[in-house]
């Protein structure tokens, strides 16, 4: 998927995301997502994990995630995770998505590479809430 919203007036009302349809994140039966907005390799959405799934331990070298809970419970990055419950998962951080509880997971997600002046390594070191909300501009 190609698509570069950055300079579009995106205005979804909660009928119209309901509307969106669930799509298949990769191979993972069970994972699915709905994006929301993208711009090159920077994507916001929403993930869906169903009951009995999971969505592999794996890293983004590269790239860092935001993840809001919004719905059902699950484990990420060991900690049982519920609605409201937020992660911030630096680059290279091994994480996924298990024990997912009966109803599922959905979270609002961000994943936004790292492209900064900065080598990953020292963005690793400084505190997430204040090294997000410095890069929250370049969004």
């Amino acid at each position: 998927m190609n698509r570069d919203d950055l300079g579009e007036l995106i205005v979804l009302s909660s009928t119209e995301v309901e509307e969106l349809p669930w799509l298949q994140l990769g191979d993972d039966p069970g994972v699915t997502q709905k994006l929301l907005w993208r711009s090159g390799a920077v994507r916001l959405g929403l993930m869906r994990v169903a009951p009995g799934s999971v969505n592999p331990v794996h890293t983004h070298p590269d790239a860092q995630h935001h993840i809001l809970v919004t719905a059902g419970e699950a484990t990420m990055v060991g900690r049982r995770l519920g609605v409201g419950s937020y992660l911030y998962v630096p680059p290279g951080v091994p994480h996924g998505v298990t024990d997912v509880g009966p109803e599922g997971v959905t979270f609002f997600y961000t994943f936004r590479p790292v492209t900064g002046d900065e080598p990953v390594e020292q963005q690793r070191g400084r505190h997430p809430a204040v090294s997000d909300a410095e890069a929250a501009v370049a969004f």
